[in-house]
C-alpha cells in the first residue's frame, strides 16, 4: 500500500468516526469530486458540497469498519462495512423487539494528490471498485 494514500486514508476514516469535519476539510482538495454509485451525472464538485454530504452521513450514526484497503500512488481503493440499531417507535413490544439491524457495505477509489483527496468514486460492491482500478481478480 502507498504509505502516502494510506496515511491519508486512515485520517479521514478516523476523522469520520470521530464526527470531525474540519480535520476532513484539510484533508480536501476545494474542487473534490464525489460520484455516487451509478450515478455517474450526479457528481458533487467542491470541498464544501462534500462536507454537506458527510455531515449528513455522520448524522446517521453509524458504526464504520474499514475492511479492505489497498493503496496505490495516487489512489485507494476501498471497502468498508456499516452498521447501525434502528428502533422503531410506533412500536409497542417492549424495546428488545423492536430493534432492527441495519448492515450494509461500501465501496469506493479514492483519488489523492499532492496529500488531499481530490475525487471519491463510489461503487455498488468492492469488486466493481477494483475494476475500475484497474484491479480486477485482487
Amino acid at each position: 500500500m502507498s504509505h502516502e494514500s494510506a496515511e491519508l486514508l486512515l485520517r479521514g476514516y478516523h476523522a469520520f468516526v470521530e464526527g470531525d469535519l474540519e480535520a476532513i476539510a484539510t484533508m480536501l482538495d476545494p474542487d473534490v469530486e464525489w460520484v455516487a454509485a451509478g450515478e455517474s451525472d450526479a457528481i458533487l464538485v467542491s470541498r464544501d458540497r462534500v462536507l454537506d454530504l458527510l455531515a449528513e452521513r455522520v448524522a446517521e450514526d453509524y458504526h464504520v469498519v474499514v475492511e479492505r484497503a489497498i493503496g496505490l500512488t495516487d489512489r485507494v481503493v476501498v471497502s468498508m462495512r456499516f452498521s447501525r440499531i434502528e428502533i422503531d417507535l410506533t412500536d409497542e413490544r417492549p424495546l428488545q423487539s423492536r430493534r432492527s439491524y441495519l448492515l450494509g457495505r461500501w465501496a469506493a477509489v479514492v483519488y489523492t494528490r499532492d496529500g488531499h483527496v481530490v475525487r471519491v468514486e463510489e461503487h455498488p460492491h468492492l469488486e466493481a471498485a477494483l475494476e475500475a482500478a484497474g484491479l480486477e481478480g485482487e
